[in-house]
């Protein structure tokens, strides 16, 4: 009589089969949760330059390489260590207030296109390209336009402060998910 065998696969293989699924599910999940699953986007290689003058406003200029989209872009003003130990304060520029123009039209209108943002968030200018020179002009370059929530009493952090002349602060731009690309150390003038 013949007997045959009735036994299934070996212990080793079955551990082994195991080992080898349990790896494949661990390099997947590793491969989603490492960045595979998010977009491409990335944030614009650019340089910028600035100025501010308390009598003219303030600048930024795009050096390039890149082009930059002024939907997507922040534009950040945060006080160097030249105040002291405020560089923990930063303030965000209201788009409405940066233009392509020094001169802003003495009547302003929701239509003004050399605005980065027309008034109720609708499109202005559209792109911060290589070479372009985007200002923030007077008024708008005050404590009360662009540092909003400043201590109006007191008026040590306020860049257009004549006791503020020689001080510096950073200029920078920053992406949809708050990653400063950009920054320039300006330094305050007359």
């Amino acid at each position: 009589m013949t007997k045959m065998r009735t036994t299934a696969v070996s212990p080793v293989v079955g551990v082994m089969l195991m080992l080898v699924v349990t790896i494949v599910i661990a390099a997947i999940v590793s491969a989603f949760a490492g960045g595979l699953s998010e977009s491409n986007d990335k944030a614009p290689n650019v340089q910028i330059t600035g100025g501010y003058s308390q009598s003219q406003g303030m600048w930024i200029e795009n050096e390039g390489p890149d082009d930059v989209s002024t939907m997507s872009t922040t534009i950040l003003v945060r006080l160097s260590d030249s105040f002291g130990n405020a560089e923990h304060i930063v303030w965000t520029v209201n788009k409405t207030s940066v233009t392509n123009t020094s001169s802003l039209p003495a009547v302003e209108k929701d239509a003004d296109p050399c605005r980065w943002m027309r008034a109720g968030g609708f499109t202005g200018v559209k792109s911060f390209n290589v070479g372009d020179r985007a200002y923030i002009v007077p008024p708008y370059q005050t404590h009360t336009f662009l540092q909003p929530g400043v201590d109006s009493k007191s008026g040590t952090y306020w860049l257009d402060n004549p006791d503020n002349i020689g001080r510096s602060f950073w200029v920078e731009l920053t992406d949809k998910s708050g990653k400063i690309f950009a920054r320039t150390k300006v330094k305050i003038d007359a």
